[in-house]
């Protein structure tokens, strides 16, 4: 961990290990009880109300926890980071993608992004034909592509052209969405930070190849081609080309020029609207130093609590909104991409967990399937609840929406204490003793959109720092990608290179069935 002062850390963790013993004694429905409870645990943000209440946590407890935070300087940390200060020493880069959504210093690129989605949505840039573009297909995988996909099912107000996403190599995929297109009027973004990802550059092979075959030998095929990336270098042609700032990590990448999906489907009004909510997120962390005050500090707290002292082993990212379907997959990204680290930035190993397995589902899809292990298996885990409630808006059925919110709160309140009905039938009971946050977005717009996604970056980054890792890099996945393409040459050419003998009996075996 962490530690500025050594000794006052040492005794802190001291403390919250002797109050975990003291928590798991208490009685959990008279703290449901209290009725100061929810007042010391919650806060609310514009239109995003949290709500701790049902985390493991009392006043105590919190209390050491915000000292935690103070004596590691996390929130100074955070401030640094919005500076532009060096965060990512592995890779001696910034961590700038604050800055893209700020409103006092507009990114060229951003600019030019978003001029050329107006371009596309008016019908201004057209095909070699002279067709405008109906479909655009986003071919990226991983951060050029969650983010995207997660805003574009979430949000509503589409007025552009139909939107794709292909992100992995498999003919199913391919063929999956280009059989229904002309190509005539398609478009296609090939976003890839790095553009060296093996997935995004072969599908861009296969889709110039399958444009070759539908149109004119002479069709000039330029406009149907943007390329959004941080090495605009390796582009070899005179195809557009969107530069994404090398300080911006993938999974931080949708407030960039890799956004240029989501401001054709949606339009720069809308796109600026995600912005300035997640500006809005980045005013209330940065501004706010009362560490018991700040919403990304404190999630991020009770995670090192859940984490490090309570041994939880995974965490669940539960929406009660099908709209948000994508978010605990866009979440894993953020969260165990970021924070799925065993070295600290001093170069050392960590001598305890960092990130947790990050999963999840809809919420009362899960309660039909995995919500039987969550009540009654064995193991630790926390979770995050996340609901929007129209019940003032005339366009929504308030008694469906309350029906949804009762769930959420009634599975947080199981989770949290438990059901014990019967002492002669065990099997009915519920243990209980598992902490949960309830997020409730009065209606799932843009702003508020933009606001819970940067968030639970800020929580992210926070983590980060509490644990003395690197958030900004990913080795470990850098790692595997070398290793895929050793195996890929000796899955097709028989060359050994770094190749284990079961990989070889493998594949003899393989090719046998």
């Amino acid at each position: 961990m962490r530690v500025t002062n050594p000794s006052e850390n040492n005794q802190i963790w001291e403390d919250l290990e002797t109050h975990a013993l003291r928590f798991s004694e208490l009685d959990l429905n008279r703290l449901l009880a209290d009725t100061k409870r929810f007042t010391n645990s919650h806060l609310q943000i514009e239109h995003l109300l949290v709500d701790w209440s049902r985390q493991l946590v009392d006043l105590p407890i919190q209390k050491l926890l915000d000292q935690l935070g103070i004596n590691s300087k996390v929130h100074q940390f955070l401030l640094s980071m919005s500076r532009g200060d060096l965060v990512n020493h592995t890779e001696s880069r910034a961590a700038t993608h604050i800055e893209q959504r700020s409103s006092h210093t507009p990114d060229q690129s951003l600019q030019l992004m978003l001029n050329l989605a107006e371009e596309i949505r008016t019908g201004k840039l057209r095909g070699h034909s002279e067709k405008s573009f109906t479909d655009i297909v986003n071919v990226g995988i991983g951060g050029s592509h969650l983010g995207l996909e997660l805003v574009y099912r979430a949000l509503e107000q589409r007025q552009g052209p139909r939107m794709h996403f292909l992100t992995n190599t498999h003919s199913t995929a391919r063929r999956g969405i280009l059989d229904a297109l002309d190509p005539d009027s398609t478009l296609f973004i090939i976003a890839s930070k790095s553009y060296g990802t093996f997935e995004t550059i072969d599908n861009a092979r296969f889709i110039r190849q399958w444009m070759n075959e539908r149109v004119p030998p002479e069709a000039d095929l330029t406009n149907h081609f943007i390329h959004v990336t941080s090495n605009p270098e390796r582009v070899t042609n005179n195809e557009t080309v969107l530069r994404v700032p090398s300080s911006i990590g993938g999974r931080f990448s949708i407030w960039s020029a890799m956004g240029l999906a989501i401001a054709i489907t949606f339009g720069i009004d809308v796109y600026q609207d995600l912005l300035a909510g997640a500006r809005s997120m980045d005013i209330h962390v940065l501004e706010t130093a009362d560490i018991a005050r700040n919403l990304a500090i404190k999630l991020a707290l009770l995670a090192v609590w859940n984490t490090n002292v309570l041994k939880t082993e995974s965490h669940l990212i539960l929406p009660y909104d099908p709209r948000l379907q994508l978010f605990p997959a866009y979440l894993q990204q953020l969260e165990m991409e970021s924070n799925g680290k065993s070295t600290s930035r001093d170069g050392e190993p960590i001598n305890q967990h960092t990130s947790p397995i990050v999963w999840g589902g809809i919420g009362t899809d899960g309660q039909h399937a995995f919500h039987q292990l969550l009540h009654q298996g064995t193991r630790k885990y926390s979770a995050d609840f996340i609901v929007t409630h129209y019940a003032s808006s005339p366009n929504t059925n308030s008694k469906t929406e309350d029906w949804i919110l009762a769930n959420a709160i009634a599975q947080s309140t199981v989770m949290f204490a438990g059901n014990h009905t019967s002492s002669e039938q065990r099997f009915r009971n519920i243990e209980g003793r598992h902490g949960s946050t309830i997020f409730v977005l009065k209606e799932l717009n843009a702003f508020n959109l933009g606001a819970l996604i940067a968030l639970y970056e800020h929580k992210v980054v926070c983590l980060g720092h509490l644990w003395n890792i690197n958030s900004f890099d990913q080795w470990g996945v850098e790692a595997g990608k070398r290793l895929a393409d050793d195996v890929y040459e000796f899955l097709c050419h028989g060359e050994a290179k770094n190749v284990p003998a079961t990989t070889a009996d493998l594949r003899d075996k393989i090719k046998k069935i």
